[in-house]
């Protein structure tokens, strides 16, 4: 019969870049650990130094500092068993990059001395992972000795209240491991290990956890024996996309239920003793649309809260006009910050409806922001006569004269730069607080927004939510509240720049955006890296609507022929590949879903192509 093991998993809030920070923070949660009685504790994946750090893993006395802290932490041990990861390195070798080989490490101690380190087996270099740039695997190392990854992959055996107990431990993506051609987790329980601890540095995306606890549940399907999961809190970043780090550190029973789950956002220690009489499983864990916005919202007030720390910075500087997207941003704002830190700006120009002004003045009372109106009519005329009268001439001898004319897209785009860069950026910088950008994903996407206008800010909280998660969102947060935070003429009224007399709201004038069905083709675009090509294919077999989830008389309605289908697919295809160069540009971006802008979807500014199959297609349907 197994003896109890009571096991601590610390989902312990991480620093990224700051090594000296967190062996504080490891040190202090094994002291309570001991206290309390524990005889393992556990905490994350690279919990000394933080995960994503960029070619900060190439500063070679930065990774040193790091390792050094592993002694402190080492001496911390008398009297428990405790596993933590840090960067390891062999000075014997070099990496392929040329320098000191480095390694994503678990380091295992026990009383006071080392028992030893484990090495990442399997490399992520999909979406925001590219650990093969700076670290070396397992899976090299037993390949460059020419031994077997089981020689390597063995549990420790770790003396546990008089008892020698086989402990398998992993990290991160050696669960993750369908796509690739070993099995980590596996090799481990072959090799005798009597349960598993898995250390993660893994972040929040949309239903990642239900999908964990499915991958976990058929990993140990075969060998039932109880699996640890433990992972950290935060943000951490790759420069263009902030990453939410959840915790939900697990602990599952050996049929894979699951045995207790830490809070979302918390940093805490999870209790649970392995190997007891009684078997336990938390039903309290639901899957649902409710739960999916919850942590949503959850996940996006504390990416603010701990961006806006990160930056040392208190207060926010944000544009309203009485359309949704800057009214889910200042709602989301006052949620993170209070009402008392956000000073909301309504910047009407004469296309700005008595309808939509109003509804900004409601929204930062209901809120309760700091609020003023400074319209820009007069400064748009004027810089509008300024560059129309604008003439150049030619210094060649010639004296040819070249005069400014400004088209309607460029008038536009007047108003938006004298928003954004003039009043937006000016307040910010005299109330010593930033301003934010409220784009969303599928403006974002087809570039229908203005660089230096509404492209710009510190940051871009919703840039990975579609118009209609926006529209959602706005509605849970109402609801969640149980009072109109975001006043119901904003949902009503039809999404709009009000920019020029084509987007009269009160006339029922609109973007140029079918937003319930180019949400969905632009989702296929980014987050399924689908092809014009297999939209022709799914609309000439007449299931377009089924493979990509819309209602299918959107067709009917707005494309009723195939030509217009075709001439709508094209124009948003070339919108989204020419308009990189304003993403580039854009702020730092939330990553909550499967595939984000930035440099989770990685990007370059190429020439809008067609492939040889989409243009035969084409020319069949438009027979």
């Amino acid at each position: 019969m197994h003896k109890e093991i009571k096991v601590a998993a610390c989902q312990m809030y991480i620093e990224p870049g700051n090594p000296a920070i967190n062996t504080k923070t490891i040190i202090e949660e094994i002291a309570h650990a001991k206290a309390n009685g524990d005889d393992i504790i556990v905490f994350p994946e690279m919990a000394v130094p933080g995960y994503l750090l960029g070619d900060e893993w190439e500063n070679e006395a930065f990774v040193r500092d790091c390792i050094l802290f592993d002694q402190e932490i080492i001496a911390a041990t008398a009297g428990i068993t405790a596993i933590w990861g840090n960067v390891s390195i062999d000075e014997e070798k070099a990496g392929e990059d040329g320098r000191v080989r480095k390694y994503n490490a678990a380091i295992v101690a026990q009383d006071g001395r080392q028992l030893g380190i484990s090495y990442k087996t399997l490399m992520p270099k999909y979406r925001e992972f590219d650990d093969e740039r700076y670290f070396y695997s397992l899976r090299k190392m037993a390949q460059d000795s020419k031994r077997t990854i089981s020689e390597y992959l063995k549990p420790y055996h770790i003396e546990i209240k008089g008892k020698q107990r086989k402990v398998g431990i992993s990290l991160c993506e050696d669960m993750w491991n369908d796509d690739y051609t070993l099995n980590p987790i596996q090799t481990l329980l072959d090799n005798g290990a009597e349960f598993i601890i898995n250390i993660s540095c893994s972040p929040w995306t949309w239903r990642k956890n239900d999908k964990r606890h499915r991958v976990v549940r058929q990993r140990i399907k075969s060998n039932p024996v109880p699996f640890i999961y433990v992972n950290n809190v935060g943000t951490q970043n790759n420069g263009k996309n902030i990453f939410l780090f959840d915790g939900s550190s697990t602990f599952y029973n050996p049929d894979g239920s699951l045995a207790k789950v830490a809070a979302g956002y918390k940093a805490e220690q999870l209790r649970h003793t392995i190997f007891a009489k009684q078997q336990k499983a938390d039903t309290k864990v639901q899957l649902s649309s409710g739960q999916d916005r919850e942590e949503l919202l959850q996940g996006l007030i504390y990416g603010i809260r701990d961006f806006y720390k990160k930056i040392r910075a208190k207060k926010t500087v944000i544009g309203i006009s009485g359309g949704i997207d800057s009214s889910l941003s200042a709602a989301l704002f006052a949620l993170a910050l209070s009402g008392e830190n956000i000073y909301a700006i309504n910047m009407p120009s004469k296309y700005n409806s008595e309808t939509t002004k109003s509804a900004a003045h409601k929204l930062a009372k209901n809120l309760g922001l700091n609020y003023a109106v400074i319209p820009i009519q007069h400064s748009y005329e004027y810089t509008i006569n300024q560059l129309n009268n604008a003439e150049f001439t030619r210094l060649d001898g010639s004296d040819v004269i070249t005069k400014v004319q400004l088209s309607q897209l460029n008038n536009e785009n007047v108003q938006a730069r004298d928003r954004g860069s003039r009043i937006l950026a000016g307040v910010a910088s005299a109330l010593g607080a930033v301003f934010i950008n409220n784009g969303n994903k599928t403006e974002t996407a087809l570039g229908y927004s203005t660089l230096y206008g509404d492209v710009n800010g510190a940051l871009a909280p919703l840039a990975d939510l579609y118009k209609i998660e926006v529209y959602e969102l706005g509605k849970y947060i109402n609801e969640r509240a149980g009072k109109e935070f975001i006043p119901q003429e904003i949902f009503d009224i039809p999404a709009s720049a009000e920019l020029s007399d084509e987007h009269k709201v009160d006339e029922g004038k609109g973007d140029p955006i079918i937003y319930p069905y180019h949400d969905k083709l632009i989702r296929a675009f980014v987050e399924f890296r689908l092809d014009p090509q297999h939209m022709l294919e799914f609309y000439k077999k007449g299931i377009l609507a089924e493979k990509l989830h819309f209602d299918n008389a959107l067709l009917q309605k707005h494309f009723d022929t195939p030509a217009k289908f075709i001439d709508d697919l094209e124009h948003k295809w070339k919108l989204f590949k020419i308009n990189y160069f304003k993403r580039i540009q854009a702020p730092p971006i939330f990553a909550v879903s499967r595939r984000a802008f930035g440099f989770d979807l990685r990007e370059s500014q190429n020439n809008v192509y067609f492939t040889q199959k989409y243009l035969q297609l084409k020319s069949e349907l438009l027979k």
